[in-house]
């Protein structure tokens, strides 16, 4: 891993973002104290299994008193306001 001042960073981001995307890990540094990591995105499937979606959607369900809170307010608009 290369450490770079954000000095650095600032003047010549576009040389540092590719040197990511070839896959380089960054440590920015700020008075020499690590203060951010550049790494590529982990890779994500572009294709996901229906059960393994369903069980990530349940696992993230919104809060049920969601439906009443929006229930209540679906007679409300913005019809009135100035543009």
């Amino acid at each position: 891993m290369t450490d770079v001042a954000s000095r650095e960073l600032r003047n010549n981001t576009r040389s540092l973002l590719d040197r990511v995307s070839a896959g380089e890990h960054i440590t920015i540094t700020v008075d020499g104290r690590a203060v951010a990591e550049l790494k590529p995105p982990a890779d994500r499937p572009v294709w996901m299994a229906s059960s393994r979606f369903s069980q990530f959607v349940l696992r993230h369900q919104a809060d049920s008193a969601l439906t009443a809170d929006l229930a209540s307010l679906s007679n409300e608009t913005t019809d009135d306001l100035p543009l």
